[in-house]
């Protein structure tokens, strides 16, 4: 605001203010036209977008499964809950791992797109250890712990731990068992087994209670403690060379002594799977 003094007094003088044009109906109308043309454009775009990630090329028709020897393709798909004519756009990939990963048998997987219209999807598996009852049925178990199918549902050489049975309520497959001398028997069969692979086909049993694998129809027992692994194994295996020659004698081979494996002899075999009749030895 500027200042004029006047005889004395001084007086406030305001600028003029400047007013504005209004825009003409001409130029609304541009405004107006120019908007609808970009809406337009922006709602093309989003068609065509729309429209090219719905088309057929971008829908689920191959699929490459590695990894699985004991499950289908078509079970590994059914798992993930992935079918044929998925969009691959708008599946989502993770959820559809956290689904493969219930499956029992799933200790882990990774599934990708492979566009246009493929997914590769990579298992690692849980192989069966051994066999345990259930609820008075065999069931597959895995090295740690989790109950696979029943035994009789396909064809796997693996060892039955007796001396104890498990009760179930609901379903069994997926559960896991927690027990410290299961689990000590599960890896005592594992790693026997990963040295020579002939040793996993001719255990008879492992008596839990006990802590004794018997191989051979009775002829041989290896006494294990915790912590038995590969390194134990190899160990046994040469001191298992050199004796098992003496034949018709019943030999125990004592391996709870460090890197000791104390040989003992007999000429009494071992009775049949011990413990099969026992007592229920707790709720998984």
């Amino acid at each position: 605001m500027a200042e004029v003094r006047d005889e004395g007094r001084t007086l406030g003088v305001r600028p003029a203010r400047r007013r504005r044009r209004r825009p003409s109906a001409s130029a609304i109308g541009k405004r107006l036209a120019a908007a609808a043309v970009v809406s337009a454009a922006v709602f093309l775009a989003a068609f065509l977008v729309y429209a090219s990630v719905t088309s057929a090329p971008w829908r689920l028709g191959r699929y490459t499964v590695r990894g699985a020897s004991y499950l289908t393709s078509t079970e590994v798909l059914t798992a993930a809950d992935l079918e044929a004519g998925d969009n691959l756009f708008w599946v989502d990939l993770e959820k559809a791992e956290e689904k493969l990963c219930r499956h029992p048998r799933i200790r882990c997987a990774e599934i990708r797109r492979r566009l246009p219209a493929e997914v590769l999807v990579e298992v690692d598996e849980r192989p069966a250890a051994a066999a345990v009852i259930i609820n008075g049925a065999l069931y597959k178990i895995s090295s740690d712990g989790v109950v696979l199918e029943p035994m009789a549902a396909g064809y796997e050489d693996v060892p039955v731990l007796v001396g104890m049975r498990f009760r179930a309520s609901g379903g069994v497959t997926g559960k896991r068992v927690t027990r410290g001398d299961v689990m000590d028997a599960l890896a005592t069969a594992e790693a026997l087994g990963g040295v020579d692979p002939a040793w996993a086909a001719a255990v008879e049993y492992v008596d839990v209670g006990e802590r004794v694998v018997v191989l051979a129809a009775g002829r041989y027992k290896v006494k294990y403690a915790a912590g038995f692994d590969e390194s134990a194994a190899r160990r046994l295996r040469r001191v298992f060379e050199a004796t098992r020659a003496n034949s018709g004698a019943l030999i125990t081979y004592d391996t709870r002594f460090g890197t000791d494996v104390i040989v003992t002899g007999g000429s009494r075999g071992v009775g049949g799977a011990a413990g099969g009749g026992s007592a229920d030895d707790g709720a998984i």
